[in-house]
């Protein structure tokens, strides 16, 4: 088997010094729809992912732009970010058969397949860190037998990955504010809470690149919920009365946006005419929350994945 090297640069390390390089380079996992995972950076299996990955970092951006007659320049009325490819060369191998280099290979052609669903590659870094991005299959395993791209029981080739939304996230941020029998609020955050309502303001750091969109759960009892996003001046409000066997979950992810009561039941008719499924912009977010009708057994849940534009 060939050197596995994607550039034709002067090679500084011999290949038995590549397994120590690896371990200070992020792993990279690909995962299929149906959640198996194939481990890109596993030297000692026959993986690894080679120098000249693309498309890692930012996405590009589109413009949409008002010009006027006799004005010079325009006027920027819109930024949008972009889909996007990224390439991984990979080489994989089976030092002990054909049968099972083949194995391998036919396996991860199944893993690809872009007809199954959208997949999602992860990165993690040495300290543990990972951020993770969904992609599509597009190129790459198409078959080239010629003599640098193949052997009887080794592979070299690169993955193209088609990306529908440009941004890597990171794990999920969960927090839970519960009305507690002493008058406090849980976790421990400066809540005014009062027989009927939960009530209080919340700072919420949003540490992603972009706006994350969070997915609210309401436990009740309650009769109306209002979220106030007091940093950007949008509010979600909701006139529902539930009981404490009800769960509320609103869904304000893009694309996804949901408002169902137990799963089931669509809320969109309850949802007040002027509210916006806001995000959590970058940085500091200064949120109200109020719960109307709660009792100790109400609670108030919020998740979201920070967006980065890098991995």
């Amino acid at each position: 088997m060939p050197i596995l090297v994607a550039s034709s640069a002067p090679i500084e390390q011999s290949p038995w010094e590549w397994p120590q390089r690896l371990i200070e380079m992020p792993l990279v996992t690909f995962t299929d729809p149906a959640g198996v995972a194939t481990l890109l950076t596993d030297w000692e299996r026959g993986w690894v992912v080679q120098p000249g990955a693309k498309g890692l970092d930012m996405p590009s951006y589109a413009f949409t732009k008002d010009e006027s007659p006799g004005i010079d320049g325009h006027e920027v009325r819109q930024v949008r970010a972009e889909g996007k490819t990224i390439t991984l060369p990979v080489a994989f191998w089976a030092n002990d058969s054909r049968a099972a280099y083949m194995t391998r290979r036919r396996a991860l052609i199944r893993s690809l397949n872009p007809k199954r669903g959208q997949g999602t590659l992860t990165l993690t870094e040495p300290d543990g860190g990972q951020r993770s991005i969904g992609v599509r299959y597009t190129d790459g395993m198409e078959g080239d037998e010629s003599r640098d791209a193949a052997g009887a029981r080794w592979c070299i080739t690169a993955l193209v990955f088609d990306v529908a939304s440009p941004y890597w996230t990171g794990g999920e941020v969960t927090t839970e504010w519960k009305n507690g029998t002493g008058g406090d609020f849980f976790p421990f955050l400066p809540l005014v809470v009062g027989d009927s309502q939960v009530l209080g303001s919340v700072t919420v750091d949003n540490d992603g690149d972009d706006d994350a969109f969070p997915v609210w759960t309401i436990q009740g009892p309650a009769t109306a919920i209002t979220l106030t996003n007091t940093t950007t001046g949008q509010t979600l409000a909701l006139t529902r009365t539930i009981t404490g066997a009800d769960t509320i979950v609103i869904d304000t992810r893009e694309r996804r946006q949901t408002a169902l009561l137990n799963g089931v039941t669509n809320l969109w008719p309850d949802l007040s005419d002027d509210s916006s499924l806001w995000p959590l912009e970058t940085g500091i977010n200064d949120l109200s929350l109020t719960v109307a009708g709660s009792t100790t057994d109400t609670s108030v849940r919020m998740t979201y994945q920070p967006r980065y534009l890098a991995a």
